[in-house]
């Protein structure tokens, strides 16, 4: 049986030393990250495998992905707020 790795080094590409240290680097974040729980992540849920899966099928859908987007982006959450207000405005 073949490890399926995760994180992707399979993919870098390790035409020097530095790609590799840039990939190990964002690996790590990821890590770091998942561990936070990230919106959409349950709290309780403490397997990197399970935390990936969940936010794989919160990002399956598109609308989802677009508004965890602009969420994070800075000035987001005003951005989304007036959306809202437009949204319900001309409803």
């Amino acid at each position: 049986m073949v490890a399926v790795d995760p994180l992707g080094f399979e993919d870098v590409a390790t035409s020097g030393f530095d790609s590799v240290r840039s990939h190990v680097h964002w690996v790590y974040c990821a890590y770091i990250l998942l561990g936070m729980s990230p919106p959409g992540v349950s709290a309780g849920v403490k397997s990197l495998g399970d935390q990936e899966r969940q936010l794989q099928q919160l990002l399956a859908n598109q609308e989802k992905r677009r508004v965890l987007q602009q969420l994070t982006q800075m000035g987001g959450v005003q951005r989304y707020k007036d959306e809202l207000r437009q949204a319900l405005t001309a409803a």
